[in-house]
């Protein structure tokens, strides 16, 4: 049973480290060595934890829990919890319990999109909301709540997999049509108030909210729809992006944004049919490039692909051969070390082939990361040059897209041009329509000023098309020389260990040389004294 006192006679706890370490302690069946471990290996044992229990601890806060990556159950039941918060890291969590405590406002669920059983029965919650990103939700217990209008519960119909819900104790409940609603309009219910819910019932409710239903199915379907276009214009935008040619996109609109000329421009007599064959035009440059320029970027892929392949066959070859002279070397000195054991006495001479022969290895190994690394920069160098053609094909296109767009700009500003004039020359001789706007004719009160503004507006679209080539350029070189320096620092990461690789190994063989060396001289000497 919940406890009834309030919170100022409760001794609030802190999720901390102790109430942690307790917690997973009677999660573990009361294993002592919890108890006794380090602030380290806590974090190992909390990074590893799949549940945790903080079930009737006085906790006001949700707070400290960092550390748990894996936690896919957490039970924050009977508590005094105010608010729900700091849950933004438990991606992986499916299961959360908050019954029992003093919440409000459902909040703070945005990034738990694997939730699938939700409980937060017996809380003071009025609205049921913040659960849309919740998508996978299956178990929904709200009862006990403050839950008082039938449109909250329509909208749990968003949630495809919503299976079981308790309601049960809310206002809601006392409405005549509290429980068909619930039937009609969550999709896929199975559990309703802790009973199992009759198919026929179910069909009786749909058909009695037939008509609000095929109004809501098709509101869905529309928004549906939209959804479904804003995802891919969305999916469009990455791809575009990641072939860096966004532009394609945006270039019309960044001109026109830009342009604050065109407040003053607009009310100039079919200047709008004017503008949309300008953005037809640029769309169809567009369309030409970006169908080009996609092309292009598969093939730079796919050169990526090729080289990154070549690179994984040279260190495995390499990699083969090394370990081929290495067990080599170690079957002979296992072998040497096996003889001279064996023996009473050595003389350090004993060990001089096999001294000589981790030297030759040495020099092989050396040699063998030598060429290979030069051979990697053999690779890197005909990488660099057959991207380079891609690169400057890019840069050829993009020249020619601009150039274009450039043109239709300059049709657009002469259009553009002799419309302002032919309707100065009106309004010189007071032709101008008798409905025509007043913005208009004070645009027009003056020549100069009126083609100063027309020229700024084409000087406004020109600087924005060439800021975008230099940006479009510039993100080119960035690209191509990002893939570069990254092969390279892999390249020189991984030579940088191999080489302390091949040092510790070479130290390690000499340490043993020398050890044995040292052994059976002592040996020697302790046979000698006994003596």
């Amino acid at each position: 049973m919940r406890r009834t006192k309030g919170i100022d006679h409760l001794d609030t706890a802190v999720i901390d480290e102790d109430l942690i370490g307790g917690a997973l302690m009677e999660e573990a069946d009361g294993d002592q060595h919890i108890s006794s471990m380090t602030t380290f290996e806590l974090a190992q044992v909390v990074a590893e934890a799949t549940t945790l229990r903080l079930s009737y601890k006085n906790v006001l806060k949700i707070d400290n829990l960092q550390g748990f990556s894996r936690l896919t159950k957490l039970c924050l039941d009977n508590n005094i919890i105010e608010s729900i918060s700091n849950l933004d890291h438990l991606v992986h969590l499916k299961w959360l319990d908050l019954s029992f405590n003093n919440i409000k406002t459902i909040t703070g669920l945005e990034k738990l999109t694997e939730l699938m059983d939700l409980s937060l029965y017996n809380n003071q919650i009025s609205e049921i909301e913040g659960l849309d990103s919740c998508s996978n939700l299956q178990c929904l217990s709200l009862g006990n709540n403050r839950i008082a209008n039938l449109d909250s519960i329509i909208r749990l119909r968003r949630y495809p997999k919503l299976k079981l819900v308790n309601l049960e104790g809310n206002p809601v409940c006392r409405e005549v049509e509290y429980r068909f609603t619930v039937l009609a309009y969550i999709k896929n219910i199975t559990y309703h108030d802790y009973g199992t819910v009759d198919p026929a019932e179910v069909l009786q409710a749909k058909e009695q909210y037939q008509d609000e239903l095929l109004e809501l199915q098709e509101k869905e379907a529309l928004e549906e729809e939209q959804l479904g276009r804003e995802r891919a214009s969305e999916s469009e935008t990455e791809v575009l992006r990641k072939a860096n040619l966004l532009v394609t996109k945006t270039l019309f609109s960044d001109m026109f944004e830009a342009d604050a000329e065109m407040s003053k421009l607009k009310y100039l007599p079919g200047i709008d049919d004017m503008t949309e064959r300008y953005r037809t035009h640029v769309q169809g440059v567009a369309e030409s490039y970006r169908t080009a320029g996609l092309a292009n970027a598969v093939k730079k892929e796919e050169e990526v692909t090729l080289f990154d392949a070549a690179v994984k066959d040279l260190r495995h070859s390499y990699a083969r051969r090394s370990i081929e002279m290495i067990e080599v070397f170690t079957r002979e000195k296992k072998k040497t070390f096996n003889e001279l054991s064996a023996r009473e006495s050595i003389d350090p001479g004993d060990l001089l082939p096999l001294q000589t022969k981790l030297e030759e290895l040495e020099s092989a190994l050396m040699d063998l990361e030598m060429y290979e690394v030069e051979q990697h920069e053999q690779l890197m160098g005909e990488f660099e040059t057959n991207y380079t053609e891609f690169k400057n094909h890019c840069f050829e296109m993009q020249h020619n897209f601009f150039r274009a767009v450039e043109e239709h700009e300059e049709g657009y500003f002469n259009s553009l041009a002799q419309l302002a004039q032919d309707m100065l020359e009106k309004m010189a001789k007071n032709e101008l329509p008798d409905d025509a706007p007043d913005e208009l004719s004070n645009l027009l009160i003056d020549r100069d000023t009126c083609m100063n503004i027309v020229v700024g507006s084409h000087d406004i679209h020109v600087g924005k098309l060439l800021g975008r080539e230099d940006e479009t350029r510039a993100a080119e070189i960035r690209a191509m020389s990002g893939i570069i320096e990254s092969r390279r620092r892999e390249e020189r990461t991984r030579n940088r260990n191999r080489m302390l690789e091949l040092r510790d190994f070479f130290e390690t063989n000499r340490r043993h040389i020398a050890d044995l060396i040292s052994s059976k001289l002592l040996e020697d000497y302790d046979e000698a004294d006994g003596m």
